[in-house]
C-alpha cells in the first residue's frame, strides 16, 4: 500500500524542523567562571590623598642620676647656720650630703679654704675680701646668706652707757679681724672725732662676749647675730646701737675658681637648700627660730627660740648676687685699703649662674 502524507502530519514536521533550525543558530552559552577575576586598582582623580600615618616616636629616655658628691661647708655661729643644723632635711631633700662645720669667726672659714679643709665657706664682707687678696683669683662670690643689721654693741642692762663716747677708756670685747672690727672702725671714721686708740680693747670670741660682759670683764662688746639677741633674752645684756645704716656688711659664700668648675652639679644643689632655708625663714620664722634654738642648745648654747625669731624677721636672708651686694663690698675693700688693712683692693670674682640655676631646680620640684 503506498504510504500517503496526512495534512497533520506534515504541519508537526514542518513545527519541529524550525525548532531546531532556531536552536542551532543561537550563540553558544558562556562557561561559569572558574577564579574571580583580577580586581583593577583605580587612582583616585580628585579626592586629596590621606595623610601619611604619623611615624612612631622613640619613649623619651629618662634623665641620667647624677651622683653628687659630698660637700664639705665651713659655717659660721650665725642664725641661718644654726637653721641649717637643725634641719638638716634641707641638704639631704636637696640630694645632697653635706659635711656642717661652724666656725667661730670667718679667719677660721677662710683658712679652712685655703688649705683645702672644705669646699664652699661663708664669710663676712671684710673676710671675703681678705680671701680674694691671700687667694688672687682663685676665688669666686656664688651666692648671699644675710645683710643688713647685722652687728650690735651690748652693754650691761642696769648700765649707764648710752654711746661709744661713754665708753672712752672702757674695756670693750670685739672679735680682732672680724667684720665686727671693720664696722666698728667705720661707724667711728663716720662721727670723725672718736678713735681707736680711745678704747681698750679685749680680743674675744663671739662665743665668750656674753660671759666676759656678765662677769664686769668688760664694759661692752660688739658682735653679730645671733650673739646680740642671745644676750638680750637671757637679761645679759642690752643694745647700746646698731649698724645698719653704716654698712650693708653682707655675708657671702665663697668656694675655690677649680671647685667650682668641677662640681657645678653639687654648687646648684648647695644653693637650692639654701633657698629653701631662706624660703622657711620667711614664710614661718617661728618654727624656723624653734629650729634654730634646738640646734644652737645642741652646741652648748641656750637660746631662747624667741631671740632667733627676732633675727628671722629684721636681718635680710635673701641669697640675691644683685649690683647693691656687688657695691657694698667694693666699698668695703675700699675701706680696708684706707686702713691699711690690705695693700689694694684685689679684683671679685661672682658667678650668679650657679644661684639662678638653683632657682630653676627649686621651681621644677
Amino acid at each position: 500500500m503506498k504510504f500517503q502524507y496526512k495534512p497533520v502530519y506534515l504541519l508537526f514536521v514542518s513545527v519541529l524542523l524550525t525548532s531546531l533550525l532556531l536552536t542551532a543558530c543561537q550563540p553558544a552559552a558562556a562557561p561559569a567562571p572558574t577564579a574571580q577575576p583580577a580586581p583593577v586598582e583605580v587612582q583616585p582623580t580628585d579626592a586629596p590623598a590621606a595623610p601619611a600615618a604619623p611615624a612612631a616616636t622613640e619613649a623619651p629616655t629618662a634623665e641620667p642620676v647624677v651622683e653628687l658628691s659630698p660637700v664639705r661647708y665651713g659655717g659660721q655661729l650665725y642664725p641661718e647656720e644654726y637653721l641649717l643644723k637643725g634641719a638638716p632635711a634641707l641638704f639631704s631633700d636637696a640630694g645632697l650630703q653635706v659635711e656642717h662645720t661652724l666656725f667661730s669667726s670667718a679667719t677660721e672659714g677662710n683658712q679652712a679654704l685655703i688649705s683645702g679643709a672644705v669646699d664652699i665657706n661663708v664669710a663676712s664682707d671684710s673676710k671675703t675680701v681678705a680671701l680674694f687678696s691671700a687667694m688672687p683669683d682663685q676665688v669666686v662670690i656664688i651666692g648671699v646668706v644675710q645683710r643688713g643689721d647685722r652687728y650690735s654693741t651690748l652693754v650691761r642692762p642696769d648700765s649707764s652707757y648710752t654711746s661709744w663716747y661713754d665708753l672712752k677708756g672702757k674695756q670693750v670685747g670685739i672679735r680682732m679681724g672680724t667684720g665686727a672690727e671693720q664696722v666698728v672702725r667705720r661707724y667711728f671714721e663716720k662721727v670723725g672725732d672718736l678713735k681707736w686708740e680711745d678704747f681698750q680693747w679685749v680680743n674675744l670670741k663671739v662665743e665668750d662676749s656674753i660671759a666676759a660682759l656678765t662677769s664686769g670683764s668688760i664694759e661692752a662688746f660688739t658682735a653679730w647675730e645671733p650673739t646680740p639677741a642671745i644676750a638680750e633674752a637671757q637679761g645679759a645684756g642690752k643694745v647700746m646701737m646698731s649698724y645698719g645704716d653704716i654698712a650693708l656688711t653682707p655675708v657671702l659664700l665663697n668656694t675655690t675658681v677649680k671647685y667650682a668648675e668641677s662640681h657645678r652639679a653639687e654648687i646648684v644643689h648647695f644653693l637650692a637648700a639654701h633657698l629653701a632655708k631662706a624660703e622657711m625663714i620667711k614664710s614661718d620664722p617661728k618654727k624656723s627660730a624653734e629650729l634654730a634654738a634646738q640646734a644652737a642648745s645642741a652646741q652648748g648654747a641656750t637660746v631662747d627660740p624667741a631671740a632667733f625669731e627676732k633675727i628671722f624677721t629684721r636681718v635680710d636672708f635673701s641669697l640675691d648676687l644683685d649690683e647693691t651686694v656687688i657695691a657694698a663690698l667694693q666699698d668695703t675693700a675700699n675701706f680696708l685699703v684706707s686702713t691699711g688693712e690690705i695693700k689694694e683692693v684685689p679684683t671679685l670674682k661672682w658667678d650668679a649662674s650657679y644661684l639662678e640655676e638653683a632657682r630653676k631646680l627649686v621651681e621644677g620640684k
